[in-house]
């Protein structure tokens, strides 16, 4: 199978998931996978230890604690400890970046008119 017909993805990786840009250190899950099951990333078989969702991230390669966590080929968030390939990356082993910088103001009335 061609690089093409995979879409944005190595051959050797589960075609449940998705790398959104190439320096990306998190792969999208498009179809659940079950906790336990053996999948590859980038030729290299893991396997879950919790189910992933979709829309969840599991780790393209080894994260130390402190890296960045690259989606959508910017900065998303930091590791807050060493995250396996393949493993959840979430709530439990990342600290976000997001800072809102937007200020709503006005009233109700205000949006809506």
């Amino acid at each position: 199978m061609s690089q093409s017909e995979t879409g944005n993805q190595s051959p050797k990786t589960d075609n449940r998931l998705l790398l959104l840009d190439p320096n990306d250190n998190v792969l999208g899950v498009a179809r659940s996978i079950r906790a336990g099951e053996a999948f590859p990333i980038e030729g290299q078989y893991v396997r879950l230890d919790r189910p992933a969702g979709i829309g969840f991230k599991v780790a393209r390669i080894a994260i130390r604690k402190g890296d960045s966590i690259k989606k959508y080929g910017a900065v998303i968030g930091v590791a807050s400890a060493d995250i396996g390939m393949g493993q959840l990356v979430h709530v439990h082993n990342t600290q976000s970046n997001y800072m809102a910088n937007t200020l709503v103001t006005g009233t109700i009335g205000d949006l809506n008119s």
